[in-house]
Formats: structure tokens, C-alpha cells, sequence
């Protein structure tokens, strides 16, 4: 019974100790509306610290990741439009090609059948060609009537379609349909100039056209960097911006790209934006697919620059407390926030404040309600 008295007795004690404290801490500091007041007598003031503001030169700066890839038309992979066995391989991996250069041949029994086709067109073509030459020449010595020159030219168009469809076949497969012969075996053609990044050609090998791409042609010399930012950056962003790149390897001297395009929608899940980045890349130190750090800069211009230390954010908006003629009683004012240097502890204020108004700098924590 004595142990449960004191333990009460002892709660009670603690229960007005602490209220007292938070009574304390109350008068300590007083708000009211933007108005901040602290007490002479309080230790909060000798924790606070001040600046004067001033403009400087300022930069916003800031880190991301970003992909390299080759630019759009600089990039293939080459598949086999028709099942076939490889006859014949012409390139080797790191081979520099041209487009139309032949990389491969191929016997395949469905090519086959399309040269044949366009052969046979071409001969009903020159056959029907004749005819309506020849009907030509009876008509105008009055041998036989223009109907039938007319039924004639229906003819000769017909097989001339015919022929120019079966030759359009042949081209769309990299073939010259003028060197088509019969029994001859089909061509894979590089689609573009560049180098062979990936070969997967085995002379004898039967390969399908649904399979996967045998060869990859890449010219890289030239190359987008595909990087994300986050919301909050995006205004310090612009098209024709500056951006250094450096492999995650480490290796060269970073690589200077120019923004080409600033995306205009965000990703829900990752709230980011896509930037894509253009990049001299003569020494071939970036490679497509590989990972980089992409470090973004803008020229310096002369703004009104707080430590981060010195904002706030509150539920809607961002702030500071801005020192007033009384060395205890400071405004809580909202500020509009540019960007930010490399290492976050510099802040870009775009609107909210003056050059030599004075602020808190550190403390401002305990003025915070």
C-alpha cells in the first residue's frame, strides 16, 4: 500500500514538473500572425545566428543519373526478313560498314520463291511491253482499231504493276532486283553506316524471322543521354543548357552535352521528367547503354542567396524569419525558391526577400510553432 502511495505521490510530482516546463517554453515564445516574439530572459537567443543579405554571383547546380544511347538513325539491329540457312558471313565484330554494304547471305527457300516471282513478271512485263508497241505501229498505219491498242495498254499496265510490286519486295529485303538471278541467295544489307557492335552470324546456321537480331550496327560517335529530374528542378533546366557527363567509371575527362530537349510529362510513380542530352563522343568513352552522372549548370547571374539552414517548409509554402528593428522579435515570411548550388547548402531566393534585410541563418528551428 505504501510502494502504490508513492508512486502516485512521485507521478504527480513529474506530471506538474513537466507541465511547468511547457508553460515555460510557451511564454518563451509568442506568436501572433507572422509576428515571432522571444523572450529577453530566454536561452533561445544566444542560439540564433544572423546574416545580412546580399546578391552574389549565383549558379543553380545539381547531380542526376542519365543512359547513354546512340541518336535516333544511328542505332540498328538486324533481323532476317525470310527463314533461311546463313550461306555466307562478309563483317566481324567491330567491322566498319556502310549502308546497302552487304553483311551476310542466306539461302532461303521463301526468297526463292519471290525472285522467282519478280523474274516471271519481268518477262510477262516484256512481253506485254511488246504488244502494245507493236499495236502502236498497226494503228497508225490503220491495221487495226484503237480498241484493241486499249485493251492492249490495259494489259501492259497491269504487268507493269505487277512487276514494279515483286521488285519493291526485292528491295525491301536489301536486294538490287536489276543483279536478281535465279537460284540466287539473299543479301542482308547494313541499314546504316556504322560500326558492327554485336554479331551473332554462324556461317550454317538456320535462322528465323521472328528470331533475334543477328547483327547490331551502332555509330556512336555522336550520342543522347537520357537523364531524369526531379519536379522541383525542372525551371533550372533549359533547352540549350550546359550538362557535364561522366561515365560511372570514372575514366577521361567529363564530357560537355547540350540539353536538345526538356520533356513535357512528368511520371507519376518517380515524378521526374525526361531530359535528353547531345554529346560529342569522337573518343567513344560512352557507350550505348552504359550508366552516368549527369551534373547540370546554368550561368551565373547575381541573386539574393540563403544558407538551406535558413528555410522552412511549411505544408503549402516555403520561409524564413526574417530579423526586425527589435533583436527578439523576427517575421516568419514566405519566399519563393530558385534552385540550389551542388551540395544542396545554398538556396536561390526568386522572390521574399531583399538584399540588405537580415535573416536567421541558424536556430530558426526553435522559433518554429
Amino acid at each position: 500500500m505504501k510502494k502504490n502511495c508513492y508512486a502516485i505521490f512521485m507521478a504527480a510530482i513529474l506530471t506538474c514538473s513537466c507541465a511547468g516546463n511547457v508553460q515555460q517554453n510557451k511564454e518563451e515564445v509568442t506568436y501572433q500572425g507572422n509576428t515571432v516574439t522571444v523572450d529577453l530572459e530566454s536561452p533561445i537567443l544566444p542560439k540564433l545566428n544572423y546574416a545580412t543579405l546580399a546578391e552574389q554571383p549565383f549558379s543553380n547546380e545539381f547531380r542526376t543519373v542519365g543512359t547513354v544511347q546512340a541518336e535516333t538513325g544511328h542505332f540498328a539491329e538486324v533481323n532476317v526478313p525470310f527463314d533461311g540457312r546463313v550461306t555466307r558471313s562478309l563483317v566481324s565484330l567491330g567491322t566498319k560498314v556502310s549502308a546497302g554494304q552487304t553483311l551476310f547471305e542466306m539461302s532461303s527457300p521463301d526468297f526463292l520463291e519471290a525472285s522467282k516471282a519478280y523474274l516471271q513478271n519481268v518477262k510477262i512485263f516484256e512481253k506485254a511491253k511488246a504488244d502494245y508497241e507493236r499495236k502502236k505501229v498497226l494503228v497508225e498505219h490503220g491495221i487495226t482499231s484503237k480498241k484493241e491498242l486499249e485493251e492492249v495498254l490495259v494489259e501492259y499496265e497491269n504487268a507493269r504493276q505487277d512487276m514494279e510490286a515483286s521488285a519493291a519486295t526485292i528491295r525491301a529485303y536489301g536486294n538490287d532486283p536489276a543483279s536478281v538471278k535465279m537460284g540466287q541467295n539473299m543479301r542482308i544489307v547494313a541499314p546504316i553506316s556504322g560500326e558492327v557492335v554485336y554479331n551473332g552470324v554462324t556461317v550454317g546456321a538456320f535462322t528465323k524471322a521472328d528470331s533475334d537480331p543477328l547483327i547490331t550496327i551502332a555509330d556512336l560517335k555522336k550520342v543522347w543521354v537520357n537523364a531524369l529530374i526531379k519536379e522541383r528542378f525542372i525551371g533550372t533546366v533549359v533547352k540549350g543548357g550546359q550538362a557535364e557527363i561522366v561515365p560511372e567509371s570514372g575514366v577521361g575527362e567529363p564530357i560537355m552535352g547540350q540539353v536538345i530537349n526538356v520533356g513535357n510529362m512528368v511520371d507519376e510513380e518517380t515524378r521526374s521528367v525526361q531530359v535528353v542530352i547531345s554529346c560529342d563522343n569522337q573518343n567513344l568513352l560512352l557507350k550505348h547503354g552504359m550508366y552516368v552522372s549527369v551534373h547540370f549548370l546554368s550561368e551565373q547571374q547575381n541573386a539574393i542567396v540563403v544558407p538551406s539552414t535558413a528555410v522552412f517548409q511549411g505544408e503549402e509554402n516555403s520561409y524564413v524569419f526574417v530579423c526586425t528593428d527589435q533583436k527578439n522579435v523576427f517575421e516568419k515570411r514566405q519566399v519563393e525558391l530558385g534552385g540550389n548550388n551542388d551540395d544542396n547548402s545554398q538556396i536561390c531566393i526568386k522572390n521574399g526577400l531583399k538584399a540588405g534585410e537580415r535573416i536567421i541563418t541558424v536556430g530558426g528551428l526553435y522559433l518554429n510553432n
